[in-house]
């Protein structure tokens, strides 16, 4: 007698996603993190409005403690989207799931560094600036701006690395899944989560990410059903 299979997804050899229900914790980081890291996005909107360089310090500063807590948060958000990366792919060994895994480091490395420098940098700037009488704060606009990737090859460098790291990181994680049999409406979001997301991590750019992320985490923590064997003909 033989059989023909029904469906050809089958995810069981993928621990990250197979069993990812099955772990609170994991369900914690995978959903609760891109979450997270979108509502920090939305927040940049309050204190970095675009506008002159004496504008955005005037805003920056009336807001400073809430964009270094931002950023501060993000320095713990950045690992956990590591960790989060890392699980969707657990259990896969092939080239990109790889690939995936070493783009991680680098990632975890310049991205809180940029987020230190161009984040943490311009909000410590800003609150001292707030605490100084309003004639002695007229250098400080040029100050918080050089902190901006685009002012300076270092930052922008570091800016650069972080991005570049994200991206090959979840691009890579999704062929990866996508050959482990994983569904194209899982797949294609996490790649476009990597690209989006590397553009910038401030709203609108990051919670889209971060909920194209989700999108993707949701399909693959709902695995279809194990393929059906039924008989055919003699």
């Amino acid at each position: 007698m033989d059989t023909r299979q029904v469906d050809q997804y089958t995810p069981d050899q993928v621990m990250g996603i197979s069993g990812l229900r099955g772990h609170p914790l994991r369900m914690l980081v995978v959903f609760g993190t891109p979450v997270a890291f979108a509502t920090t996005g939305f927040l940049h909107l309050v204190p970095w409005p675009a506008g002159t360089e004496a504008e955005i310090y005037t805003r920056l500063r009336d807001h400073a403690t809430l964009w270094i807590a931002i950023h501060v948060v993000q320095l713990l958000l950045i690992l956990l989207l590591a960790v989060a990366v890392y699980w969707l792919t657990e259990g896969l060994s092939g080239t990109a799931a790889r690939l995936s895994r070493m783009a991680l480091l680098p990632y975890l490395v310049f991205y809180s560094a940029f987020d230190s420098i161009a984040g943490l940098g311009r909000g410590l700037v800003a609150l001292y600036g707030s605490q100084l009488p309003a004639a002695q704060q007229a250098v400080l606009p040029g100050v918080t701006n050089a902190f901006s990737a685009t002012w300076h090859p270092v930052p922008l460098t570091i800016d650069l690395i972080a991005s570049l790291s994200w991206a090959v990181a979840l691009v890579a994680a999704a062929v990866a899944l996508r050959q482990a049999g994983a569904p194209w409406t899982a797949t294609i979001p996490l790649g476009l989560a990597g690209l989006i997301g590397a553009y910038d991590h401030a709203a609108p750019y990051g919670p889209v990410a971060m909920a194209l992320f989700l999108i993707a985490a949701y399909v693959l923590s709902h695995p279809r059903k194990p393929p059906v064997l039924q008989p055919g003909p003699a």
